[in-house]
């Protein structure tokens, strides 16, 4: 146990109470710490947990054991919620470690409909086949879809079982729209650093004058140019549109009929479908929260012809409840990159008097992940061009200096990306964005020859553990874009808010070639801008980030 922690064993729940719940043999004194103040701070009348802790120091049988624990001894954390624990995450690869990782546990993952084969025609997802038995237009030989699914299978253990875990998207979604999972006991929101996008994603919208034209039939009239214009035309006369075009398609669907040889044809339909239910609730959802002073209006230009029109909200804080919070009775905010826990506690609306703090260091020794500032010069808009050939040089000598090794450029821009690739002229490098992202990820880790990944978006989500990267290098600071209206009304709302998304994508960035504590890498910051976010924010870095620290 922590020495700097002292339980009184009558009343204080520790390490003996719920090392049985606890998946591995015996947990590391960060976890430990972590779950013991947890547990007693919701025992105390606590209702959220904000669990900042470094990579390695093994968040996720954190959020498990509290989760278990909880679920056994309800009787100690009173809620008005039945038994059981979501477990929520915003990448895939996340969703896929957990189940791999807890499912002996009795962890149960569930993902959307149209990610399971219909067991009836494998050509066609659950997805399809609900679809169309919603209308009425499937043949009989699909009627038993509505009660024996593998998707509704896979559901109903996710909804019994204590254990589940899913992505933001389809849990949002079911929720709010379809509202056919039950609230439980405990939330443990992973990653939780991109809560605020994920909410901002959900309700978000566009519409676009191409849609409205020509799948629905609306002409956009001339002289939409303000934002109170936009929002009545869309209220009073687009919305209609749309709920009768979806009640046309449906009436549709019941007279098609579906066979085999219509299969095709018929998941078109039903994915037009889902998307034009899908956006009607949207709509809806933004027709009933909008204010025009947390609202960003932006009309985009999509070719000479067609345009969209985009609402942004800024301050989530507002609808975080509505939308998420109020499903659990007890919520634990996940992340190695919370950075500012009063901030984020402020950007999600977060009472003060009900949150238990956590901030843990990352186990891995700082002698195995030196970092390097080396400038180039400065990679500012202005200055990018005059910056790229010289950092083409340096990182060539970079890529001498480990020959061998395998490694990761992070470029934070497609047009640095792009550069470098055209300038170096390796056929170690392989580019990494867009559609091809995964493809070439994959290349990378399979390949035995010392391939260099150069990506302008893969801060996260991407495990370089081992030999698979020893060497990094940040080519730019990834500040936040200032041409973004939102990120414009975001700083003016709150000073630290720009800083702190900047220092959690170099964090990020950072933590993609150590994995554990064997692994090993050197990063390189070759901006000269880096300077500036050092000497303001250094206090706001975890405190080992300087500890192997070097300037050249």
């Amino acid at each position: 146990m922590s020495n700097n922690i002292i339980y009184d064993p009558v009343s204080n729940i520790n390490t003996v109470n719920w090392k049985s719940c606890f998946p591995y043999s015996s947990p590391r004194d960060q976890q430990e710490n972590s779950i013991n103040k947890v547990l007693n701070a919701f025992k105390t009348g606590k209702k959220y947990a904000i669990i900042d802790c470094g990579t390695g120091v093994g968040k996720s049988a954190i959020g498990l054991t509290i989760a278990k624990y909880i679920s056994n001894n309800e009787e100690q954390f009173p809620g008005v919620y039945e038994e059981g624990c979501y477990f929520l995450t915003t990448q895939k690869v996340l969703q896929d470690q957990y189940e791999k990782d807890f499912s002996s546990k009795g962890l149960i993952s569930l993902y959307s409909s149209s990610n399971y084969s219909c067991s009836i025609d494998k050509q066609a997802s659950c997805k399809d086949i609900l679809t169309a038995n919603r209308t009425g237009s499937n043949s009989k030989k699909f009627e038993k879809c509505n009660y024996e699914c593998v998707y509704k299978a896979k559901k109903k253990k996710f909804i019994e079982k204590r254990l589940g875990i899913t992505n933001f998207s389809y849990f949002l979604t079911e929720k709010n729209y379809s509202q056919k999972l039950p609230n439980k006991r405990v939330l443990v929101v992973d990653e939780a650093h991109n809560l605020e996008n994920e909410l901002t994603r959900f309700i978000e919208i566009s519409v676009s004058s191409y849609f409205s034209e020509k799948i629905l039939g609306l002409k956009v009239p001339k002289g939409l140019d303000t934002q109170f214009k936009v929002y009545n035309w869309i209220k009073n006369t687009y919305y209609t549109s749309l709920t009768n075009k979806i009640n046309f398609i449906s009436n549709q669907m019941q007279k098609f009929g579906i066979t085999s040889t219509k299969l095709e044809e018929f998941k078109k339909i039903t994915k037009r479908y889902d998307l034009l239910k899908s956006h009607e609730q949207k709509i809806l959802q933004f027709i009933q929260l909008y204010n025009k002073d947390n609202w960003v209006f932006d009309i985009e230009k999509t070719n000479e012809k067609y345009i969209k029109f985009i609402f942004k909200p800024i301050d989530i804080s507002k609808y975080a409840h509505q939308y998420l919070m109020q499903f659990a009775d007890y919520i634990i905010f996940m992340s190695a990159t919370i950075i500012s826990h009063e901030g984020f506690s402020l950007t999600i609306g977060l009472p003060s008097d009900e949150v238990i703090s956590i901030k843990e260091a990352s186990p891995f020794p700082s002698e195995n992940r030196p970092i390097i500032y080396s400038p180039a010069g400065s990679m500012s808009s202005k200055n990018i061009d005059k910056t790229l050939p010289t950092m083409t040089v340096m990182i060539k000598e970079i890529m001498k200096n480990h020959k061998n090794e395998k490694g990761i450029i992070h470029t934070h821009s497609t047009k640095v990306a792009k550069y470098l690739k055209s300038s170096i002229r390796s056929n170690r490098i392989i580019i990494a964005y867009g559609e091809n992202r995964e493809k070439a990820l994959k290349e990378h880790i399979n390949s035995k020859k010392p391939t260099i990944l150069i990506s302008p978006s893969m801060s996260e989500g991407v495990d370089l553990k081992g030999n698979l990267s020893e060497f990094q290098i940040l080519c730019k600071v990834p500040f936040p874009y200032l041409g973004d209206k939102v990120v414009k009304k975001k700083m003016t709302k709150w000073k630290w808010w720009y800083n702190t998304q900047t220092i959690r994508t170099i964090i990020q960035s950072v933590g993609r070639s150590i994995r554990s504590e064997k692994d090993k890498a050197v990063t390189y910051i070759l901006d000269s801008d880096w300077k500036r976010i050092k000497s303001t924010c250094r206090n706001d870095f975890p405190k080992d980030f300087f500890d192997n620290y070097h300037e050249f």
